[in-house]
């Protein structure tokens, strides 16, 4: 028998209960915080020393695109986490 939710897919089963699966979604949504809080340190660096090369202090176009790099490998980073969960909560992983 299928559960349908109110637009029209499958719940998951409550995986959620497993101790083991608490733990590991709980570690997971750390991480997912940790990113975000360098994602946003990342952003300021990058917007700093734009704020900077515009008032003349120098070429930091290396410096940002590196910046930059790092905050999109925590945007990818954070979306596999994501993922991860939704694996352990639909039972896929």
């Amino acid at each position: 028998m299928r559960d349908d939710n109110s637009h029209g897919g499958i719940l998951p089963p409550n995986l959620s209960d497993d101790p083991e699966n608490r733990r590991r979604i709980a570690s997971l949504e750390r991480e997912i915080e940790d990113f975000a809080r360098e994602q946003k340190e990342v952003e300021a660096q990058a917007h700093e020393l734009m704020a900077r090369e515009l008032a003349g202090e120098g070429p930091f176009a290396q410096e940002i695109h590196r910046l930059k790099q790092r905050k999109m490998v925590l945007i990818t980073q954070a979306q596999a986490n994501r993922a991860r969960i939704n694996q352990i909560l639909w039972g896929t992983r």
